[in-house]
């Protein structure tokens, strides 16, 4: 008897000793994530680490985990339509979710069956109960894994990422009409998607990817186009053919944005670059992804046209500019169907080219700040360059508008184009000189001889010419003189303007590819 109570004693001794060691070579929460054999929980390490909260899961707790799988980040961050950067890159948002897994106390499962509403290290509750076919489930998300003991605590795995309460709704969104209703910079694009009748589509389960024009953009590509928001509007198929290829059936991150892609409209948008200087179809992405529940959204600072449009709409195009030789006409502004294009313009200013469509243009120059009147109507052909010239003297009443269709074909090799055009009111017909030999003969004040225009255009060579205007069939006198440097690929606009007791030359360069692509 003696000796059996002596083995008991020595028993009991040896379990008290081993017990012990056994507790104390049992991973802690970290390692028993990390040593999971089939690798469920990379993701949420990942987080961990992300949050800076390894450390604390590793310290002497105890702590109870309610462990979500990579399948379960996956799961709850597509139905919250968030991406992992999203999550990753707010740590406020991060740490309380995965505060909100830890419950600071052991808790096995034999405690939560029998309905448990435990506070969690971020400060909320979770509650546990019995769900559907009599599975646990802590905030009607099923538990799938119960009591992993760790050396700190216990790890029970949960089939879904727990959301605070005070986090859940926020992150619930609105989809993405509702989204850019409510965004001060995009109502012409809320009024285009509905003049397009788009917002049930927009508001489908998507996900989608919109690059959303702002208000100033819309603006823009109807001066662009020449018509008013409501003509834009009137014609459905061609409205829903440009917003349909600003939307991309793909929920697409910053990181994604990368080569062609396909939109809803067929063909492709090409993006470029990288960070902040990322470009689609050379427009700026000018702001950060926006979310929605359906999707996502990039501001962009002009409209896009589908390649298809773009081709009519740049082969109905012309171009513009203003050339001020009206001596005593001050500085004029300039108005094209009624819209004030150049203001405060002064004598001898050649304004850049305009690109506009095609078609007739009501133009009118007068004094600036005046209100335009007696405007001439013209019609610009496609394709065409035309220099509206203000000429002859305010003061007698004659100032008028001529305008002079240029050349702008492409130029040969050590090729450049001399455009002349005489307006030197009350001037006779002149020629143009170079070098001492005759390179334009018997120009007239437009008007003068007729039908007579008063223009001549010229190709010359790669070199440096000495220009002398006089009167037409004389060397002498010289009314005007002038070294031109012609350099190959340029277009020289050269007006002989002023007053015969003070004539002057208006000289203009323009590098005929530069403005042509060609």
């Amino acid at each position: 008897m003696r000796k059996s109570v002596s083995l008991l004693v020595v028993l009991a001794v040896l379990l008290f000793a081993v017990f012990p060691a056994f507790a104390q070579e049992r991973p802690n929460i970290p390692e028993l994530l990390t040593n999971d054999p089939d690798g469920r929980f990379t993701t949420l390490l990942t987080a961990v680490e992300l949050a800076g909260l390894g450390d604390v899961l590793a310290g002497e707790g105890p702590f109870t985990v309610l462990a979500p799988t990579n399948d379960a980040f996956t799961a709850t961050l597509e139905a919250l339509n968030l991406t992992v950067e999203d999550v990753a890159g707010n740590p406020e948002l991060l740490t309380a979710i995965l505060t909100y897994h830890v419950i600071p106390e052991r808790i096995f499962f034999r405690d939560l069956i029998r309905g448990l509403t435990a506070a969690t290290v971020q400060g909320e509750n979770i509650v546990f109960a019995e769900g559907d076919g009599g599975r646990l489930n802590a905030n009607d998300v099923t538990i799938l894994d119960v009591d992993n003991v760790a050396s700190n605590g216990i790890v029970h795995v949960v089939e879904g990422v727990l959301v605070p309460p005070s986090i859940l709704g926020p992150l619930t969104r609105p989809n993405l009409p509702a989204v850019l209703s409510s965004n001060g910079n995009f109502s012409s694009l809320v009024a285009a998607v509905s003049a397009a009748g788009l917002v049930d589509a927009l508001s489908g389960e998507g996900p989608f990817t919109v690059l959303a024009p702002t208000d100033a953009a819309f603006a823009e590509a109807l001066a662009y186009l020449d018509v008013t928001a409501e003509e834009l509007f009137a014609n459905t198929e061609l409205l829903t053919q440009v917003l349909t290829y600003h939307v991309i059936p793909a929920r697409l991150g910053r990181s994604d944005l990368q080569g062609e892609i396909a939109t809803l409209q067929g063909e492709n948008v090409t993006f470029e670059g990288s960070g902040p200087d990322r470009t689609v179809n050379g427009v700026e992405i000018a702001g950060g992804l926006g979310g929605a529940s359906n999707g996502v959204f990039y501001t962009i600072n002009s409209v896009l046209l589908p390649p298809s449009i773009a081709e009519v709409v740049t082969a109905n195009r012309a171009h513009i500019r203003l050339a001020h030789l009206s001596p005593d006409a001050g500085a004029v502004d300039v108005y094209i169907n009624d819209a004030l294009v150049a203001s405060g313009v002064t004598f001898g200013t050649v304004s850049g080219w305009l690109d506009v469509p095609a078609g007739a243009k009501n133009i009118a120059i007068v004094a600036a700040g005046e209100t335009p009147e007696n405007a001439r109507i013209r019609r610009v052909e496609p394709g065409s360059w035309v220099t509206i010239a203000a000429l002859g003297t305010a003061g007698a009443g004659r100032l008028r508008i001529d305008f002079l269709t240029e050349d702008y074909s492409p130029l040969g090799e050590n090729q450049a184009r001399v455009t002349v055009f005489h307006a030197l009111e009350s001037a006779p017909a002149i020629d143009v000189l170079a070098n001492g030999s005759a390179l334009i003969v018997n120009l007239a004040y437009p008007g003068f001889y007729g039908t007579n225009d008063g223009l001549d255009i010229r190709t010359v060579g790669n070199a440096t010419y000495n220009l002398a205007v006089v009167p037409t069939g004389a060397t002498t006198p010289e009314l005007l003189t002038a070294t031109l440097s012609a350099q190959s690929g340029v277009n020289y606009f050269i007006a002989a303007t002023g007053t015969l007791a003070n004539p002057s030359l208006v000289v203009s360069a323009t590098n005929v590819a530069e403005v042509t692509g060609n």
